[in-house]
């Protein structure tokens, strides 16, 4: 702000422009970052860590060992894997499961 007032105290108005541009752009992105920030923390998760689960999908049990508030990945990986086609897309929670591979003990017996 200082800079601003020394650039119209000047006549430099062309740099006062940029100065206040600079300042509107990151006024608007502190904003949306306030935005995100409270999205996240009111953000309501069905599982917590370590809670055992089974994809209803895929039907695989697993672990959470690991939430985001929303879509982390790529956009590449995002289209690739159809994230945006879920009903409520990418801004949703997503999980990090440690699949358990269920194994029947006289499956394993005698073959090792």
């Amino acid at each position: 702000m200082v800079n601003l007032q020394k650039a119209v105290e000047a006549e430099n108005y062309a740099l006062a422009a940029e100065l206040r541009d600079e300042i509107n752009k990151l006024e608007a992105e502190s904003l949306a970052t306030s935005a995100n920030a409270l999205v996240y923390e009111n953000i309501q998760y069905a599982f917590r860590l370590g809670q055992k689960g089974r994809h209803k999908v895929f039907v695989y049990s697993g672990v959470i060992c690991g939430m985001d508030p929303v879509c982390c990945i790529s956009s590449s990986l995002r289209e690739s894997t159809c994230i945006d086609k879920l009903t409520r897309g990418s801004n949703q929670p997503f999980y990090q499961v440690y699949h358990i591979l269920m194994h029947s003990l006289r499956q394993d017996e005698g073959h090792g």
